[in-house]
């Protein structure tokens, strides 16, 4: 294990480290003179963990019991245990480290292992951060080799099937709103970090359309202008995001294709096998509850456009 560490260390060194590293780096070297464990909280995303990670290995540490990684909104010292700030994730430094250090996954481990890291790093669980660390360290000591059975894999195997899954209820559920200004606006709150993991997605298939993917919750946001070809993914503070979801102004002809959704939702119910007539929802197992209040189809509200409706979004009347 300790040549192990010392290669993994090449890996994730390099040359002319900026100053936010460096000194987190240094602060971290001395905290692990003075106290027998530290616990390092870093912020919930791939640059922030990441970074964090790569900190150990510059900062030589031996035994993986002295150093204990946790999110920082959610992190508890134990009794005897120092703390120790790792530098912002956005910073420039860090973004380089971090990468740096999923550049030395690939190239040990391969594409998966590194791809199963950034999920991973998604994952709402305090603990999260510190089973990336075990398992980059488990992917630099083993290699291609990687012990399928070993509790650091399936630890990080676990949390990226569970945001897997996340990323897909974002996919399916996200429900756009037309803007009175001519965008699009969707406020969506997933149960992990997905935003940053699905804009690509959403900016291929509204390529042409200006809009904003919103988790208030954690308080980031997808941007994306017409015609461009990715997103900006940006932190939002709680107080802008709750004012974004509080004053957004709908587009004039949003409630009358509201109300043509839920028509179509409702008209492609069978009658006769609806949650009162079976005796359960089946809607709960592929649609959880805590995403139905997101839902246009769902909200009762949707079915009323006001009392004058455009012949254009009339739709036919059933006889």
């Amino acid at each position: 294990m300790r040549a192990s560490s010392s290669g993994s260390s090449e890996a994730v060194s390099g040359q002319g480290e900026a100053s936010a590293v460096q000194t987190a780096t240094q602060a971290l070297r001395e905290a692990l003179k003075a106290s027998e464990g530290v616990l390092l909280p870093c912020e919930p995303s791939p640059e922030g963990v990441l970074a964090a990670v790569g900190m150990t290995y510059l900062a030589r540490v031996g035994r993986t019991d002295r150093v204990r990684l946790a999110r920082a909104d959610a992190c508890q010292p134990m009794l005897g245990e120092a703390t120790c700030a790792a530098p912002p994730a956005a910073d420039a430094s860090a973004v380089a480290l971090a990468r740096r250090v999923l550049a030395g996954v690939r190239r040990s481990t391969g594409a998966e292992a590194a791809r199963r890291i950034v999920l991973a790093c998604a994952a709402d669980g305090p603990d999260a951060p510190e089973a990336v660390r075990r398992y980059v360290r488990t992917c630099f000591a083993c290699g291609r080799a990687l012990p399928l059975t070993d509790p650091s894999v399936l630890a990080v195997d676990d949390l990226a099937r569970t945001v897997t899954n996340e990323v897909e209820k974002t996919r399916q559920f996200a429900r756009f709103s037309h803007v009175a200004d001519g965008s699009w606006m969707a406020v969506f709150r997933p149960a992990a970090n997905t935003v940053p993991l699905v804009a690509t997605h959403f900016a291929e298939r509204m390529g042409t359309e200006r809009f904003c993917l919103l988790d208030p919750t954690r308080g980031v946001a997808a941007l994306h202008e017409a015609g461009e070809r990715c997103c900006q993914v940006v932190r939002v503070d709680a107080q802008l995001a709750s004012r974004m979801e509080r004053e957004l102004r709908l587009a004039s002809d949003e409630p009358y294709v509201r109300a043509l959704w839920k028509r179509l939702y409702d008209g492609l119910a069978l009658e006769g096998r609806g949650p009162y007539e079976r005796g359960y929802d089946l809607r709960t197992h592929w649609m959880p509850k805590r995403l139905w209040e997101g839902l246009v189809e769902l909200d009762p509200r949707s079915a009323d456009p006001g009392a004058h409706v455009p012949a254009r979004y009339a739709g036919r009347q059933s006889a």
